[in-house]
């Protein structure tokens, strides 16, 4: 009886011992389901008349029926431009319907919207939402002054937090994303996050954006070229766009159409800038968030003190609103960057590969199509796209010679991704960036072995892999570099236009 009594205590001792060590595994493993927060990019978010209402009518995405009444209104003004050649009288006659277009998304010279009410709808999830789908959405509006767009987001994660009660939150942010949330942890700190993944981040600044302030742009054609075919780069329609740029290249298409809208450009630039570009962008706060630390002086003269300066309006508040950012978030990116990391795990995602943006004469960089890569890395060294020039092997070089990360600000814990383009989404991203943010202690570059330092994006498989070390020169680049037969083409477009004839 007594050794019955004692197996049976020994039983539930064993049993209690069990559940004791259960309830911190189920408490541990309820801890881990957090939000995981995704802020997208520039223009990624819906912008409506009543930013508390869905159902009002959508501003952004810009209507195709308008843009279309838009193009049409213009025809009269380009027959007329193919006879009379006047770029001056061209420019003066489809401002207005360019105008017209982006009117509802306009601000004013204080930087806010002309539609009051406007903006990016943000839904606020349930408990229940939360603990069946974790990733979340936080939308906001990529025109206005990136400190509102932080206080929203620390009005979302004191939601998530205090009212849901969920302990922290992760967060991944994409190109502009970058730029709120550093705003963010510039005016709210990193006690409410777990960890955050920069991916793409446009916080060191965009070069379109400060070309754009400073009224430097200008189309090039071997930069059009170089971009048009990275579009299709690694892909299996790449051999078909290489071929029709080859014809259209050598038939002088491109080349007119470069020249076509540089003259137009050239003749009207002030002109252009001051009656379209100024009143559709110039006063979103955004793009100067944006704009990187070496343009912010030269485009507030350009713009201030030489094109609106006798406009009559007081840019006092807008041009204090810009500096606040600069003082708060640019000027202390990286001690930010670096006290966010001291209390949250952070990871940095670079993509390379490609061309800049072609309005500019410094296409040439290594970019992901829109980022420079050695700014989307937070300081890496990158040769250009174009170069046959390699880096010495190293523990930070990547394979095919092209990338340094040893000067990168946090060069264990930055990932270097080739051949994917800015906006690319893919499940393999999704899911790298969701292993990393989940775990407890800071992952670097030798934590998972599945996901090396440097990887490659196949087109073809839609898949990312290890890099091998494939060149990075475009060949076609190459073979524009060693001047292919001017006569060719213009025998080519001559047997064309007979043919057509």
């Amino acid at each position: 009886m007594k050794n019955s009594c004692r197996r049976i205590a020994a039983l539930m001792l064993c049993i209690i011992m069990l559940l004791s060590q259960a309830i911190p595994c189920f408490a541990a493993e309820s801890e881990e389901i957090l939000p995981h927060i995704d802020i997208r990019g520039f223009m990624n978010a819906d912008i409506y008349e009543d930013m508390n209402d869905p159902e009002s009518e959508q501003l952004w995405p810009l209507d195709v029926k308008r843009i279309l009444k838009a193009a049409g209104s213009c025809v009269p003004s380009l027959a007329q431009f193919a006879v009379n050649k006047d770029y001056e009288k061209l420019t003066e006659s489809i401002v207005p319907y360019i105008n017209e277009l982006f009117r509802p998304l306009m601000c004013d010279n204080y930087g806010n919207p002309i539609e009051e009410k406007s903006g990016a709808y943000l839904y606020r999830p349930t408990y229940d939402e939360v603990m069946e789908n974790p990733k979340l959405s936080f939308t906001y509006d990529w025109r206005i002054d990136p400190f509102i767009s932080a206080s929203r987001l620390n009005d979302f994660i004191n939601y998530l937090t205090d009212e849901l009660g969920f302990g922290k939150v992760m967060i991944e942010c994409h190109s502009n994303g970058g730029v709120v949330l550093l705003a963010y942890f510039a005016r709210y700190g990193a006690e409410k996050v777990k960890s955050c993944c920069f991916s793409a981040s446009a916080i060191y600044g965009a070069g379109f954006a400060g070309e754009l302030v400073k009224g430097n742009l200008v189309v090039d054609s071997d930069g059009l070229i170089a971009y048009m075919l990275s579009a299709f780069d690694n892909s299996q329609r790449e051999e078909l766009l290489r071929g029709l740029m080859e014809i259209l290249d050598r038939a002088g298409i491109i080349a007119d159409l470069s020249d076509f809208v540089n003259s137009i450009v050239e003749s009207s630039h002030d002109y252009l800038f001051q009656k379209t570009i100024l009143p559709v962008f110039g006063n979103w706060l955004n793009i100067w968030a944006m704009v990187p630390d070496d343009d912010v002086e030269a485009g507030k003269d350009y713009i201030f003190n030489r094109l609106l300066a006798n406009d009559g309006k007081d840019h006092t508040e807008f041009l204090a609103k810009a500096d606040a950012f600069t003082n708060e978030v640019r000027a202390p990116r990286e001690r930010l960057l670096k006290e966010v990391n001291s209390k949250a795990n952070v990871y940095v995602f670079s993509f390379y590969g490609y061309t800049g943006i072609p309005i500019t004469t410094d296409w040439a960089v290594m970019s992901d199509g829109v980022l420079m890569s050695a700014d989307s890395s937070f300081g890496a060294r990158f040769y250009s796209s174009v170069s046959a020039d390699e880096f010495e092997p190293g523990p930070y070089v990547s394979p095919d010679g092209k990338v340094n990360g040893e000067t990168a600000l946090f060069p264990d814990q930055t990932w270097y991704f080739k051949y994917c383009r800015h906006s690319l989404q893919n499940e393999f991203l999704d899911e790298m960036a969701q292993t990393l943010l989940c775990s407890d202690e800071q992952a670097t570059v030798e934590t998972y072995e599945q996901y090396p330092q440097f990887l490659t994006y196949n087109g073809l498989t839609r898949t990312i892999e290890p890099d091998n070390g494939t060149a990075i020169i475009h060949p076609y680049l190459i073979q524009r570099a060693q001047n292919l037969a001017k006569t060719v083409s213009e025998n080519i477009f001559s047997k064309v236009k007979s043919a057509i004839q």
